[in-house]
């Protein structure tokens, strides 16, 4: 679901992401929806203050003048039986859910509160206004329990993790910061980018994970250009940039609840839905260089290894490398002195010693490099003094018959009997009885 400055509400099917009938719900510009924890239920503010309830087929229910100015977030109690509001009146408000009430009023930003989220399992309610600070509240004494002045900025976005332990925190000044709820009054980690962060989400399935948006202004051409990060709690670098996803800011962005897609919604008016490589597809930045089809379902293959071993077979006499003969000059140097005669290093004996790496057979497509050597004729490997056999490159022979089984002449149409075979019919004599007993069959 999607709201636009005109009021508009766009519901998305998420089979084939088309959207279904456009329904107009404010009269100005929307500037928060939020869904309740059950699903049920969906509110929206507008520009001019009004709160909306609506349910899943889209009917409206209920709608009532929440803020005199505009409210530009929502967001629900863990129970859902209330909700606060924060508007640019430089206050947040508490309401119940079901009687429509305003039940207290949070008030110390001295600036428009921007935004605004409910812990998930507890009473405590974060808020980041215009006045660069962070506060977070008690909704069941209005009390200001802490108050964050880290950012540089306008606070853009807060957002408490599932875990309840992290609240993370963007703004204006090209950083985000993490607080750890147990020590608020320093942040845990900051991540700096080069780009002004005006969205986050905190991915659903893997607590450590977290997407920010940002827009990098350009002074000369007064553009702005929207691009996705990717972020993890234990890095300050992004691990990936979707540059230019967007033309212009991207206001807003959320995770599928099973964190396989994620959308975006920018000031250029559009809406765009990402989602992961299939299994087995690779982005650009993943392949290094080397052809896709040769990424795909399988390893990377190493072409300049094989080449390389290809070329030591046109030889007569397999070159070593560098780094063989190093260790080789390294090895003789190291010798031990008791030894009287002296130890001649060669071109054949470097070759009878195996090599003391083999990244290259380990970074190359054994299909691939085996293919290669037969298709050149190669009948070794470089570094190996003996053939290698491979199935199917070396031509093995067959080994000679047995010798014939040399048998005597023949004597009455039968041939003697070969006393070197052992017949399991026969019995062996019985043994000559010990001395000192009587002969067998004596009585």
């Amino acid at each position: 679901m999607t709201g636009s400055s005109h009021g508009e509400f766009t519901p998305w099917t998420g089979l084939n992401f088309k959207f279904g009938t456009t329904l107009t719900a404010h009269d100005t510009a929307i500037h928060a929806m939020k869904w309740s924890h059950d699903s049920q239920w969906l509110i929206s503010s507008d520009h001019e203050g009004v709160i909306k309830y609506w349910q899943p087929n889209l009917n409206n229910l209920k709608a009532f003048q929440g803020h005199k100015y505009p409210v530009r977030d929502l967001s629900f109690s863990p129970s859902d039986l209330k909700f606060v509001s924060a508007s640019d009146d430089h206050q947040l408000k508490i309401w119940d859910f079901r009687r429509l009430k305003e039940d207290m009023q949070l008030s110390g930003h001295n600036w428009d509160v921007r935004t605004v989220d409910w812990h998930p399992h507890l009473g405590m309610i974060a808020s980041g206004s215009r006045d660069k600070t962070i506060r977070v509240w008690d909704p069941r004494s209005t009390k200001c329990l802490a108050t964050i002045k880290n950012h540089g900025d306008m606070v853009t976005q807060v957002q408490w993790n599932q875990n309840g332990r992290w609240l993370l925190s963007s703004g204006r000044d090209c950083c985000i910061k993490l607080f750890d709820v147990r020590k608020l009054n320093e942040e845990v980690t900051t991540f700096v980018t080069k780009r002004q962060v005006h969205s986050i989400a905190w991915h659903p399935v893997h607590e450590t994970m977290f997407a920010s948006g940002g827009s990098l202004v350009d002074k000369n051409k007064m553009q702005s250009e929207g691009s996705i990060e990717f972020w993890v709690t234990d890095s300050t670098r992004p691990k990936a940039c979707v540059e230019g996803a967007h033309e212009s800011q991207i206001w807003s962005m959320d995770w599928h609840p099973m964190g396989h897609i994620l959308a975006t919604s920018s000031n250029d008016k559009t809406t765009k839905l990402w989602c992961r490589p299939r299994p087995g597809e690779h982005l650009p930045t993943e392949l290094g260089g080397l052809d896709v089809d040769e990424r795909i379902f399988s390893d990377p293959v190493n072409h300049d290894a094989a080449e390389q071993m290809a070329s030591h077979g046109k030889e007569a006499k397999p070159a070593i490398s560098a780094e063989l003969k190093s260790s080789t000059a390294k090895n003789a140097a190291q010798q031990s002195p008791l030894s009287n005669e002296p130890k001649t290093s060669s071109a054949a004996d470097d070759t009878h010693r195996p090599p003391t790496s083999s990244t290259s057979l380990q970074s190359a497509n054994v299909g691939r490099v085996l293919a290669k050597l037969k298709q050149d004729g190669m009948q070794c490997l470089p570094g190996l003094s003996r053939p290698l056999n491979l199935p199917g490159l070396n031509s093995l022979q067959r080994p000679p018959p047995p010798p014939p089984r040399q048998t005597g002449p023949m004597r009455n149409g039968q041939r003697p009997k070969s006393h070197s075979r052992f017949n399991p019919m026969q019995r062996s004599p019985p043994p000559p009885p010990p001395p000192g007993l009587p002969p067998s069959g004596f009585r």
